[in-house]
């Protein structure tokens, strides 16, 4: 009798670490981006700069990579996503080449003398001081999340 409520036992204990452990994996956010081996979904670009690149995670916790904020941004303007199915967007932190954090919660540089994947010139940071700093180093000027947008919107959804 005794085996037999410690094997019940052991079996509501499995099933309980499948299901903790298949909610967890289906938690959205990003992932580490292999640098040389994936490919920005919106440009096509293999991923190879380290201090850029970018993610969107949908809500199911699909990832889809990016070689540059640039291209997140128009990816996430031309809806290719629908709105309400964003789980949240990422980019590569500049100084910390492997470090993603919240695209909305970055600052940017828009600078000449930092030249991004696209072209476009634009390069995140995690705190305003390092963005100074490197602001003072290579010239440009720091913009938020939404001047990105704006930026992006005007050089290339607009022209296109």
């Amino acid at each position: 009798m005794k085996y037999r409520k410690n094997k019940i036992y052991l079996v509501r204990v499995l099933i309980a670490t499948f299901l903790i452990t298949g909610i967890l994996s289906c938690t959205p956010g990003p992932e580490p981006i292999a640098y040389g081996q994936d490919q920005c979904v919106y440009c096509k670009m293999i991923i190879s700069e380290r201090g850029y690149g970018a993610e969107l995670v949908t809500q199911k916790a699909k990832v889809y990579k990016f070689d540059s904020v640039e291209c997140l941004t128009a990816f996430y303007l031309r809806q290719d996503i629908e709105p309400n199915g964003i789980h949240s967007m990422w980019t590569v932190h500049f100084s910390q080449g492997d470090k993603l954090i919240e695209a909305q919660t970055c600052i940017y540089l828009h600078s000449d003398g930092l030249r991004s994947p696209m072209g476009l010139n634009l390069t995140a940071f995690m705190d305003r001081t390092v963005a100074e700093e490197m602001a003072a180093k290579y010239g440009g000027r720091l913009i938020s999340w939404q001047e990105v947008q704006e930026l992006v919107r005007e050089k290339w959804i607009d022209k296109n």
